[in-house]
């Protein structure tokens, strides 16, 4: 599938960044491109969040729109931005991550997706994921309910009347990355009949939902529907759906967490991001930035249906998921199953590689309470699924445990770390292995013990709680191919980006088998690699990527 454009540039510069009011003049035959930070607060206090020296702020990076529309590879134009400043800054294209078509919509009867258990006429209460036997957040309202802790909600918006909107919800503190403005508000509107408009409300409930009295199948809940429901909410709105959203407005999104508004007294210290997509050095450099400062980043693993793929054409973990420096959610059945399946068209999670399992961890989806912003006040289902009905749960964990313990650490690296650990040391174990199921599945009243809790901080004191890794877009498929070391020029590391999304969106299956085994840390042989360059020149790639195709690899 041919990757698609805005037209805008995504520029990281080795050197000082020109003015934020300075034109960026692209080579002939392209137009001038206006210049402007690419993290920034909202665009009327932009000049002043461009002079600070907060993290994830400053000259790092900018945002470079066109004024008129090329009709060109993207990262063609990307090239050609490059090659007029000798390669000295890294470009991207700001593309758009969405699938070309959607498989229809899953078996339902009686509220529930008939896929997955529990069955038709199992009496199960609507709020069933918050007891006792699953996540637990009931047991431990009286404990921890994320008082005091800020969490950005990083989605489609929310609806202010719908009943389960959080009762600390912070609009003013919001902004709106697909408009940009300040309204985060899901209108509720289509774009190419593709979008789930209301996810964002749909989630929210089960990071920080408001008291409901829910009725489903003659069982009844009452209660916090959220698993943190006194959180400050800050509503991000990066897109109209989870599979309609353009690289600059994740980037921005993630960075916006660090000063909402500007305000770096605001900062959040959790995001909870039910999107995903193909990697991004942009968002690698965002989540560098969050992490640094403290900021623990939940996102979802992403999902794909059986012998028919959205996202990627794996099951693998999608971006920013799969950065070292996330937290993977993943999704675990009523039954305890990994959120998996052999039937066809039907979508499950995704999951591995083996290297983003060690820091993955699951939470109960599908058929769960999904909210409806079209039938208010109060309106619901029970088939919500995804790994976006997951990885709210996970988050709002990380906020109860910040609530208790948070401030016993430096806020930076090593509180995202300790919160980690709380998470992967207290799951409950699964007999699927790591490998499905990562560390295991959530189960909050263990993360938030207090003897845990103590040995955790005796651990950081001692040092025994190292960093992660630093992120970037690598992928060593495109090294092995041509043996190139990992910090390699700009020009290089622009060909494996491209390279990644190209591979990861591919239906060659030898292309995509091949990656995944260097991915995972195999090798090819020469005549493999050869048959792999083959192949990536039959895809829609870049004239400049099919120039280096045909260059010798290193030695």
């Amino acid at each position: 599938m041919a990757l698609q454009s805005n037209g805008q540039l995504l520029i990281r510069h080795n050197s000082p960044m020109l003015s934020a009011t300075a034109a960026f003049k692209a080579p002939l035959p392209l137009t001038n491109y206006r210049l402007e930070p690419l993290f920034q607060s909202p665009a009327h206090i932009a000049a002043a969040v461009a002079t600070t020296s907060m993290p994830g702020f400053g000259p790092t990076w900018s945002l470079a729109k066109p004024t008129a529309v090329v009709q060109q590879n993207p990262w063609d134009v990307a090239h050609q931005a490059a090659a007029q400043q000798n390669y000295t800054a890294y470009v991207e294209p700001d593309i758009l991550h969405a699938p070309a078509s959607m498989p229809p919509a899953a078996a339902a009867s009686g509220g529930f997706n008939t896929n997955y258990p529990p069955a038709v006429g199992t009496q199960v209460s609507p709020g069933w994921h918050l007891g006792q036997d699953f996540g637990g957040f009931a047991n431990i309202r009286g404990v921890a309910t994320g008082k005091g802790v800020r969490i950005a909600h990083l989605d489609t918006g929310y609806t202010p009347r719908h009943v389960s909107t959080p009762r600390n919800i912070k609009p003013e503190l919001g902004w709106n990355f697909w408009d940009d403005d300040d309204q985060t508000v899901d209108p509720g509107t289509q774009v190419l009949g593709l979008d789930q408009p209301g996810h964002g409300t749909a989630t929210l409930a089960l990071l920080a939902g408001n008291t409901m009295n829910l009725v489903f199948g003659g069982q009844v809940y009452e209660g916090d529907v959220g698993g943190a429901p006194d959180a400050d909410i800050v509503p991000v709105r990066i897109g109209p759906s989870v599979v309609h959203f353009y690289s600059s407005g994740m980037a921005r999104g993630l960075s916006y967490a660090l000063a909402p508004r500007g305000d770096a007294a605001a900062k959040c210290q959790v995001i909870s991001l039910s999107h995903g997509g193909l990697p991004s050095a942009a968002w690698a450099s965002a989540v560098n930035s969050l992490y640094d400062a403290g900021v623990t980043v939940v996102a979802a693993s992403g999902d794909n249906f059986h012998l028919w793929h959205v996202d990627v054409a794996t099951q693998f973990t999608v971006y920013p998921s799969a950065f070292n420096r996330v937290i993977t959610a993943l999704g675990v059945t009523f039954d305890g199953s990994p959120y998996k399946t052999d039937k066809f068209g039907v979508m499950q999670g995704s999951w591995g590689p083996d290297a983003v399992m060690e820091k993955a961890i699951a939470a109960y989806t599908p058929n769960v309470a999904w909210m409806d912003m079209t039938r208010l006040p109060d309106g619901f289902d029970m088939n919500g699924g995804g790994t976006s009905a997951s990885t709210p749960q996970i988050a709002a964990a990380c906020a109860l445990w910040i609530q208790l313990y948070g401030s016993s650490y430096p806020q930076d690296w090593n509180v995202v770390e300790a919160c980690r650990v709380a998470l992967f040391r207290s799951c409950s174990p699964t007999t699927a292995g790591k490998s499905l199921l990562g560390w295991g599945t959530l189960n909050v009243p263990r993360m938030l013990d207090v003897n845990l809790a103590e040995t955790i901080l005796a651990d950081s004191k001692a040092g025994k709680l190292g960093m992660s890794a630093v992120d970037s877009a690598s992928f060593p498929f495109w090294r092995e191919l041509f043996g190139i070391p990992p910090a390699g020029s700009a020009r290089e590391e622009m060909y494996e980006t491209e390279v990644a999304q190209i591979v990861l969106t591919s239906t060659n299956p030898a292309l995509v088998k091949a990656a995944q085994t260097v991915n995972s840390g195999g090798s090819l042989s020469v005549g493999d690699k050869a048959d792999m360059v083959t192949a990536l020149k039959a895809e829609p790639i870049s004239a400049a990527l099919a120039g280096r195709l045909n260059q010798p690899p290193n030695p």
